[in-house]
């Protein structure tokens, strides 16, 4: 059997399985799970498929290339995603506090045995989660600034309503379309980006398997390449997937895509 997800209109991708774990139905969000030879499990959520043994890609370099960017990050809010392994390595980083922003619960709380961390993650004294909606908890926070030093979006039409809620140093990294298969609506995000950003760069996931992993680092100070702290970078321990290498790697794009985001990518 095989579990299709689908891209857009312009091509899919298939991913042999075994069997259905599970099937659940939340407030906005559907979840699936299934048992996989290659991957031990894969989520399907929605259009968003996550592959057990794949976690620490995405995980490690969305968490760590932020973290290794900011001097002193304090605060990190994770907004609309469900991956709690983002926060747990986060949570890596000596005071970090982690605020986990995701309404849909009984979809969160049936992943309890897909992540392999999540009673630590849940225990942890510094981690937050907050069961609001997107609307309601931007509404109870829009008075407020110099809040996040680093925010997490899921969602790639969210940079502009959670931007207000960042440090005057902070640093946004979005979901972003396809570099290649998408250049032009990857131009028009970074153009919608806020000229309060110094830095407005596309990066992906080197190596990832899923045709979505490309994001957008937007900072209103810290570069990711110059910047990166790199004594906190090789400090990590026990992680199989980042290091300072690959968080260069990383942000390096083809030269046709450079220059087709010539003067809205600001590096």
């Amino acid at each position: 059997m095989w579990v299709t997800k689908n891209y857009n209109e312009k091509f899919q991708q298939e991913y042999r399985i075994e069997s259905k774990l599970l099937e659940v139905k939340g407030i906005k969000h559907n979840l699936e799970i299934f048992n996989s030879r290659s991957f031990e499990s894969i989520a399907l959520i929605n259009d968003k498929i996550l592959l057990k043994n794949m976690l620490p890609l995405q995980s490690e370099l969305l968490a760590h290339i932020s973290a290794c960017s900011h001097k002193d990050p304090r605060k990190v809010l994770i907004a609309g995603s469900f991956n709690l392994e983002i926060a747990f390595e986060l949570l890596r980083h000596n005071g970090l506090k982690v605020d986990f922003l995701q309404f849909d619960l009984k979809i969160l709380e049936s992943l309890i045995s897909f992540f392999p961390h999540y009673q630590a993650v849940m225990q942890n004294e510094r981690f937050t989660l907050i069961p609001q909606q997107k609307e309601e908890f931007l509404q109870q926070n829009q008075s407020k600034t110099n809040f996040y030093d680093i925010i997490i979006l899921e969602d790639k039409e969210d940079s502009k309503a959670y931007g207000g809620l960042l440090s005057e140093d902070g640093i946004l990294v979005v979901k972003s379309s396809h570099l290649l298969l998408e250049s032009a609506e990857v131009k028009r995000q970074l153009e919608s980006l806020s000229d309060d950003f110094r830095v407005k760069m596309p990066f992906y996931l080197p190596m990832s398997l899923d045709t979505q992993d490309f994001y957008l680092f937007a900072s209103k100070r810290f570069h990711p390449t110059a910047d990166i702290m790199l004594q906190r970078a090789d400090m990590l321990e026990d992680l199989e997937y980042y290091h300072a290498n690959l968080h260069l790697a990383a942000f390096v794009i083809p030269r046709g895509v450079r220059n087709a985001l010539f003067g809205v990518m600001r590096n």
